[in-house]
């Protein structure tokens, strides 16, 4: 099934390791403009600069965000800033952190390898999120100025056993390490062990790999390699665009948490909010309560019965929380989900909001924290907001084998790889 490969890392000099918390950052697109200038004002080798940096003004098309970001790419490379590793590798990556809602200390144990790019047809790669163009030709962009990739796609795997992940952390060879901004604890190791390589790429021959992040650069990178392929004189199938750098990570992990996305409505008039209650309502309400009692709402919704389909609702005007209900079956696949039910059972039908629309109107914004949610409609910010519950990691393998594809932002997989760990060129 999948060919997995190691790969020599574009890493950080080995004298800056004490510095990775200045240099590395989360995923791009979790990066809010404020974060992003603040990470170029950490450090002046902050990888923000190469994976999503600050475009000049005015940008012209021989001077702009990608050109910026080869220029800051070619400095650090010929001042030594970042070094290629000696010997292929594969490369185990943990992140402990604090579990969301116990609050109990957790340690995801993953690593980052290289696996070769299929098209979703060959059923060797699998994905469960529908993508848009945007994000697309931005990373396309940056590929082919950088000719290089700064960060990983999250992929999961079946292994009831834990054989991958004992094995390669019997051969570990610490590398660096970083705490982010939520107190996360990364940390990157290499193997170059050839019985332990050889025992993985082995392994994953024989199974499929399921998308948990990072769809979009999928699809960009395929997209990428066929225009490589193009230019070059001879096919070279071992060619390093022909691969991706992903971090797996067991299906069977204990620790491996998925926190939900939620919804804020905008722009949308306040009438057809309102008509979701009541007795002609789509939405039925189980109970009602003041802003002041969030703590117990949030429990009663995490809680709520799982073979029924239940948003909390946070509303302006007037300020409150609902913990409601949708009268819809679930079934098997993404119709067991919340986020497919809020979509095709409310956002479309009752207020207008398509898929379609969202793409090219101002209407929903996503966030993974209920209390800033909270804080926001009740400031004024938002009109209504729906919050979801998590779902199980499951749902991505169950969805995926079934060819159905999610809602975007349906899973928000906790804790994400920090970019800058281990980077390779293409």
């Amino acid at each position: 099934m999948a060919e997995l490969i190691p790969f020599r890392g574009l890493v950080y000099r080995e004298d800056l390791k004490q510095s990775m918390d200045r240099l590395t950052t989360p995923p791009y697109d979790i990066i809010s403009k404020e974060a992003q200038e603040a990470f170029y004002k950490k450090d002046p080798n902050n990888v923000i600069r190469l994976e999503l940096p600050i475009p000049p003004a005015p940008e012209t098309p021989d001077r702009n965000r990608y050109t910026e970001a080869r220029k800051e790419f070619d400095r650090m490379t010929s001042q030594g800033v970042l070094t290629v590793d000696p010997t292929p590798a594969i490369y185990p990556y943990s992140m402990t952190f604090s579990d969301p809602f116990t609050k109990k200390e957790r340690t995801i144990r993953g690593f980052i390898a290289r696996i070769r790019l299929e098209e979703w047809d060959k059923k060797v790669v699998y994905p469960h999120e529908k993508t848009l163009a945007g994000p697309k030709e931005d990373r396309m962009a940056l590929f082919k100025a950088t000719q290089a990739s700064f960060s990983q796609i999250f992929c999961l795997y079946a292994d009831p056993k834990g054989e991958v992940v004992k094995r390669l952390y019997e051969k570990t060879v610490p590398r660096f390490a970083s705490t982010d901004q939520d107190g996360v604890r990364h940390a990157l190791s290499s193997v170059t062990d050839p019985d332990t390589v050889a025992f993985v790429r082995e392994y994953f021959s024989r199974i499929p790999l399921f998308i948990a992040d990072g769809h979009h650069r999928y699809e960009t990178y395929l997209a990428y390699r066929n225009a490589r392929r193009q230019s070059a004189r001879s096919a070279d199938p071992s060619a390093p665009y022909e691969f991706i750098t992903v971090f797996l990570a067991a299906l069977d992990d204990p620790s491996l948490t998925v926190l939900p996305t939620h919804r804020l409505v905008h722009n949308v008039p306040l009438s057809r909010i309102g008509s979701l209650f009541g007795e002609k309502g789509v939405l039925k309400t189980e109970s009602t309560y003041p802003v002041e009692k969030k703590a117990e709402f949030l429990k009663r919704l995490v809680e709520s019965d799982p073979n029924r389909i239940v948003f909390g609702v946070v509303r302006h005007e007037p300020g409150e929380l609902r913990i409601v209900t949708l009268e819809q079956p679930k079934e098997p696949g993404v119709r067991s989900l919340d986020s497919f039910w809020l979509q095709e059972g409310v956002l479309g039908p009752a207020l207008g909001i398509t898929p379609e629309r969202v793409a090219k109107e101002d209407l929903l914004r996503y966030n993974k924290s209920a209390d800033e949610v909270i804080g926001k409609v009740s400031a004024g910010e938002y009109p209504v907001a729906f919050l979801l519950r998590p779902s199980s990691p499951r749902v991505v393998e169950e969805v995926s084998l079934r060819g159905e594809l999610m809602p975007q932002k349906s899973t928000y997989f906790y804790p994400k790889p920090l970019t800058g760990m281990v980077m390779t060129l293409l």
